[in-house]
């Protein structure tokens, strides 16, 4: 009976959703269809009192979902008897009564696809259709007598034979479809549950670790009462809600990417990254969720062969854990252990998880990887190999499995080689299909240049000549890096990057965008100049001009392919052992900052003056200085100017280049000018949030290590004197071939001309400015001319112009005239041996191409 019950009640479960339709259709349609057959159609034969009857039995039906829940327990009872009369026999009835009229005929074939529809079990479906046709003959025949067989053909029996097996396949394959579905939506539901498990679990340590550093729940509300947090409590705290982040962070990857391979999506590899394999595997086996300690020491890693690959690091710790996780299921069997090894090769790489578990059978080593296929362990779900194979896939490489039935079974990752496959070149070509890339350059010939090295890489771009535009279309599109010009017309390279950093005039949506976008300053300037302008504005960092494609390739992998570290790693790393003084009358801000930096690893001095700071510069060394600006016996516009003079100091020598950074709570144009005057780097407005303040010196000391070392490299050069520098810039070549054919590799030989001549247009009319410069004595516009001249010729490959420029240039920010008597006539001399030999150039060039293809 308890078999019956639940067999009905699965019955009902199936045919559920269609009770109120055929139930308005049975109280409804049974009287409206007698007046069809009575008067619009007239059949032989209509019973008005037993359609009525019918109506009455199907109202239930119809009124199900409003039933009491103690009338729908014995609901299936009623259902299975009245499907049986409101269907096979009421339609058989008048079939038998109307004399198989095809009227009937096909009334009743209606009614057995109504059955079949509502009826999930083809057995039952058969029985009622026999049971309902046997029913109505003997009613027929103890009312009437006799069945009439007046219209009946033997032709009807085999198509009423298909309706009723073509009806029961149809709805099989129907029924397979949907517990196809509920059997995906289970395997769904489990790999989704395995993986918010681990975030759960994490946060549910992080909630007792952080319930152990809080003090004790009070048993009364106090609002005076006050508690003491420990500097070392506070800083766990930080940890501990920073790596539950990162934990709900991952389980939510997973759970994306899992979603979209089941939707036959691909991976998405616009977040792939160069990932070291000993620190990822580590991780993996480290952060593992055992159940105790006996299953951790079961797994033995042996990562000595080292090795980089492209792929996402979360998702390869999945793929880890997953594996782990399958082994872990034999760990009861005698001596069972996990090793997972590392072997770097030239080509190719390998990651092996080898378990002395039971292993597997030869004829399911190769479906083991088939989606929704499982070994019957308890809590499998089918999607685990499946998608690991689609990840390690989606990294360029190939997962297999090896094993040997009772002793072992070992899954082989197989992984590109980082810098030697083409296969992560071509993956790497595919990810920055999906990147946006901005160029900002007033001359042409560095966008064509910037443009080429980009295409190179299957990158999309957008080039303005301005830095105008540039705001313009940053306000509008997202773009994953921007190569910016520092000296343009109108407004500067580091101007537009400080509007972009403030993100003035930007949606917010963007805006965030814009405040964390990669900007490459492109630059003829000298670096010592070029990368404090840089570190200002919030560059990230500075190439030189001219533009060399290696440079791209570089930018390209520190930006797009390199593991960004978290906010916290990152600076950690440069703010490890700074050492940073701290010049502040107010106690309570020093102890606030010094807090902060010293969780960075920083080592702290402190000032309350601008004299005790000198003091202390003087006693020992320091990185940076955090400098306030209103303190009494010295301010920070006095200590400043002190320092940078140098004079008050008899042992610091770096009081030239040190970063002073100012801390002010007046940022008007008057206080920000007499910042700058002073020799102060940069400053902070009051309030100092955290986050600024750890960005800001990270800048510092990385913009200041960079500026360091090239001031070094300059010291180290050999100082030639005046005629030597003029003999060696005579001896330089005239043109560099390597960035004129990278120029005739992205244009024809026509726009090659062209943009010739407009060298030739703007540095006419230049060189005529040099001379009007010179007879007026204005060091000024020679200062600017010349850096003109030097970015347009090292970018159109007038390589000895642009030698001569830079060295013009040079001087002239030193306040200094060319030194040689007939500097302008070697200028002279030089442009026009400079554009016969590059005119030359094109032409033999474009003749070779010519006589090339005619052949």
């Amino acid at each position: 009976m308890r078999q019956f019950k639940q067999k009905l009640d699965s019955i009902i479960e199936y045919a559920e959703p269609n009770l109120p339709v055929i139930g308005l259709f049975g109280s409804v349609g049974y009287p409206l269809f007698y007046i069809t057959w009575k008067y619009l159609f007239p059949q032989p034969y209509e019973d008005l009192p037993m359609r009525l009857a019918a109506a009455v039995i199907a109202l239930p039906w119809l009124l199900y979902p409003n039933l009491s829940k103690r009338v729908k327990e014995y609901f299936p009872y009623y259902f299975f008897v009245t499907a049986l009369l409101l269907l096979p026999f009421f339609f058989h009835y008048m079939l038998l009564k109307n004399g198989w009229s095809d009227v009937w005929i096909m009334s009743s074939m209606a009614g057995l696809l109504l059955l079949i529809l509502i009826i999930n079990d083809w057995i039952l479906v058969c029985c009622y259709t026999l049971a309902g046709f046997v029913l109505a003959y003997f009613v027929v025949l103890l009312t009437d007598g006799y069945v009439s067989y007046a219209n009946f053909n033997a032709k009807y029996i085999p198509v009423y034979l298909f309706v009723l097996i073509g009806g029961l396949i149809a709805d099989s394959r129907r029924l397979a479809a949907t517990r196809t579905k509920l059997s995906l939506m289970k395997s769904l539901s489990g790999s989704i549950a395995h993986e918010m498990r681990n975030p759960l679990m994490a946060i549910t340590n992080a909630m007792g670790t952080m319930q152990s550093i809080i003090p004790q729940k009070p048993e009364k509300s106090d609002e005076s009462e006050t508690y003491v947090l420990k500097n070392t409590s506070l800083i766990s705290m930080h940890d501990i809600i920073d790596e539950s982040l990162s934990t709900i962070k991952r389980g939510n990857k997973i759970i994306d990417s899992i979603l979209v391979t089941l939707q036959d999506g691909l991976i998405d590899m616009s977040n792939f990254k160069k990932i070291g394999v000993k620190n990822a595997t580590h991780t993996a086996i480290t952060n593992y969720g055992y159940h105790d300690q006996k299953e951790r020491d079961m797994v033995i890693e042996k990562t000595s062969g080292k090795f980089d690959f492209l792929g996402d690091k979360d998702l390869f710790i999945y793929v880890l854990f997953n594996l782990i996780k399958n082994a872990l299921h034999y760990k009861d069997k005698p001596g069972f252990n996990i090793e997972i090894s590392t072997e770097a090769g030239t080509i190719w790489n390998y990651v092996r998880v080898r378990d002395t578990g039971p292993g597997i059978p030869a004829s399911k080593r190769d479906i083991i990887f088939d989606r929704f296929y499982t070994s019957g362990k308890s809590g499998g779900n089918g999607l685990g190999l499946s998608f690991c194979r689609r990840v390690i896939e989606s990294f360029g490489g190939t997962i297999t499995c090896d094993s040997e039935e009772g002793s072992w079974t070992e899954f082989t990752i197989k992984l590109p080689g980082y810098n030697s496959s083409k296969t992560v070149y071509d993956l790497k070509r595919e990810i920055l299909k999906v990147k946006k890339v901005l160029i900002v350059d007033d001359q042409l010939t560095n966008r064509l240049l910037l443009m080429k090295h980009v295409s190179e890489w299957n990158c999309p771009y957008d080039q303005v000549d301005n830095a105008r535009q540039a705001l313009n279309m940053m306000s509008k599109n997202c773009y994953d890096l921007v190569f910016m010009d520092f000296e343009m017309p109108y407004l500067t390279g580091d101007n537009a990057v400080t509007m972009i950093r403030q993100a003035q005039g930007m949606k917010p949506a963007i805006a965030q965008r814009c405040s964390q976008v990669p900007i490459v300053g492109v630059t003829a300037l000298p670096l010592d100049e070029a990368i404090p302008r840089a570190a200002a504005c919030g560059m990230n960092e500075v190439i030189p001009k001219p533009i060399k494609n290696r440079e791209i390739t570089r930018v390209f992998e520190r930006y797009f392919f390199s593991e960004t570290p978290s906010l916290s790693a990152a600076h950690e790393e440069l703010l490890s052992n700074a050492r940073i003084l701290l010049v502040d009358d107010n106690e309570t801000s020093r102890k606030f900052m010094s807090l902060i930096l010293e969780h960075y690893g920083c080592s702290i001095g402190q000032a309350e003056n601008g004299k005790e700071a000198i003091e202390q510069l003087d006693a020992q060394d320091y990185d940076l200085v955090l400098m306030d600006m209103e303190m009494p016996v010295m301010n920070g516009v006095e200590t400043t100017i002190a320092i940078r003079s140098g004079t008050v100091f008899s042992r610091f020598g770096g009081y030239e280049s040190i970063p002073i950074v100012a801390l002010t709570g007046n940022t008007d144009p008057e206080s920000v000018s007499a910042i700058k005057a002073a020799g102060m780097n940069h400053y902070m407005s009051k309030p100092i949030f955290r986050d600024e303040l750890v960005s800001t010196i990270a800048n510092w000391l990385k913009n200041g290590h960079m500026l360091h070392t090239s001031i070094e490299g300059e010291k180290e050069a050999p100082k030639l004197s005046s005629e030597e520098t003029w003999a060696a810039i005579s001896n330089e070549s005239t043109l560099d071939r390597s960035i004129i054919n990278g120029l005739l590799q992205i244009s024809d030989h026509e726009l090659m001309f062209t943009l010739l001549d407009v060298f030739i247009n703007d540095a006419t009319n230049l060189i005529k400015g040099l001379e009007v410069a010179a007879d007026t004595g204005n060091l000024s516009n020679l200062d600017k001319i010349t850096h003109t001249l030097k970015g347009s010729s090292a970018s159109i490959g007038a390589n000895r112009l642009f030698v001569l420029f830079k060295h013009l240039n040079d001087l002239a920010r030193k306040g200094e005239w060319p030194d040689h008597v007939n500097w302008l006539g070697i200028v002279r001399e030089t442009y026009e041996h400079t554009i016969k030999e590059m005119s030359m150039f094109i032409s033999n060039d474009a003749s070779g191409s010519k006589d090339a293809s005619s052949s």
